[in-house]
């Protein structure tokens, strides 16, 4: 009885520890869909993600040569669009939540960098992403 309990605790402890969630390319298409991405970006997202972080949720790249670090899927920089105590930056979020598995806030934040810098926010653009096409799904 007392091994089985143990087994119980071991299981409930190690279900609410998180792991990496890495998308296919059309998981994550299908994620930029729910998050309201305009259809004609669906291709560059898709190719910006799988550039910057490999389609990892978990994903932080750095330091940088500033010291600032990227955070999730598309490699958000900490720098500017979110803060690693508290919540901040230009996307009010704090760097954590860009790395779990949950990519809606992910997709919001890449939304407004796009509105301000366009594509070229992110290095993996121009030279992997400006002609990119949709995965066929």
């Amino acid at each position: 009885m007392r091994a089985v309990s143990v087994c119980l605790i071991l299981l409930l402890v190690t279900s609410h520890m998180s792991v990496a969630k890495k998308f296919t390319k059309c998981q994550f298409l299908k994620e930029l869909k729910k998050g309201n991405a305009a259809k004609k970006d669906l291709a560059t997202w898709v190719c910006i993600a799988q550039h910057e972080s490999g389609l990892n949720t978990r994903a932080r790249g750095g330091p940088n040569k500033d010291g600032s670090y990227d955070n999730g899927i598309f490699q958000i920089n900490d720098r500017y669009w979110c803060k690693e105590k508290g919540v901040g930056g230009s996307c009010n979020i704090n760097c954590a939540k860009l790395r779990d598995d949950n990519v809606a806030d992910d997709i919001k934040c890449a939304l407004k960098i796009k509105k301000s810098q366009g594509f070229k926010a992110w290095v993996t653009y121009p030279k992997y992403c400006k002609k990119a096409t949709l995965p066929s799904c």
